[in-house]
């Protein structure tokens, strides 16, 4: 990867017009004008949409300004990866197709500098997450793809609107939970172990880079409420909020 890397995630476009919507697309325009002056990477930690599903022929109207730029951006030779989340997990190859994204439906793992870096959207690590680990496993199931894909565009997008809990984001923010610290930071201490050095985790819209000896965990942060960009260039690691980057 050409150095340097742009981590975003959790950044919950609309297709609608939906509270500061135009705002927030502005400035990850800016952004993407910033990776292009660079050369650098862009990697996408999930949830870079609110809702998708890759209809094909007929997709769901209203990111054609983030697809274009994304396209835009790809075609400048800025190499796009695209770690899916629980918002925007199914893609069939569109974004591939549309703005050269290459996709990864679980984690990330790459490395720079013999540094090993593992990015995850991390939805599902909690202990406590029963529940949605077997939810998960449903609405990935081929047959679930199968039978959402049989909906209108415009029904299973008014359906995904009822769904969302992105609203909770917009209004009260996320809510500091010491479960959540606790979990993933044993998660992160697993891939320790497994020598990797470095673990980005979305998902939980926190920011911060936790320092454990040589390695590290950082929390994505989101295009809410912090507009947090994490940067790995020949001088390490920094994570920036949206008025230091611009």
């Amino acid at each position: 990867m050409n150095t340097p890397v742009y981590f975003i995630s959790d950044n919950h476009f609309q297709f609608s017009d939906y509270y500061n919507e135009e705002y927030r697309r502005q400035l990850i325009f800016r952004l993407f004008e910033k990776i292009k002056e660079t050369k650098g990477t862009l990697v996408i930690g999930g949830d870079f949409l609110d809702f998708w599903y890759d209809y094909g022929k007929t997709q769901i109207p209203g990111y054609e300004s983030i697809f274009d730029a994304l396209k835009n951006l790809n075609s400048t030779g800025v190499e796009i990866h695209y770690v899916l989340g629980n918002h925007d997990f199914w893609d069939f190859g569109y974004f591939c197709n549309k703005f050269g994204a290459r996709v990864y439906s679980e984690n990330l793992e790459f490395n720079i500098d013999n540094e090993k870096i593992l990015v995850t959207h991390g939805d599902g690590l909690l202990k406590s997450d029963y529940g949605y680990r077997l939810m998960k496993k449903i609405i990935r199931h081929p047959i679930s793809i199968f039978l959402f894909g049989l909906l209108r565009s415009k029904i299973g997008c008014k359906l995904a609107s009822k769904v969302s809990k992105t609203s909770r984001h917009f209004n009260d923010g996320y809510q500091d939970d010491s479960a959540v610290v606790n979990d993933i930071t044993e998660f992160a201490y697993s891939k320790f172990r497994e020598k990797v050095n470095t673990v980005l985790v979305g998902h939980y819209h926190r920011t911060g880079i936790d320092e454990y000896q040589q390695n590290r965990l950082i929390w994505m942060g989101d295009w809410i409420k912090y507009f947090s960009v994490t940067i790995r260039d020949e001088k390490g690691w920094r994570q920036l909020n949206w008025e230091d980057i611009s």
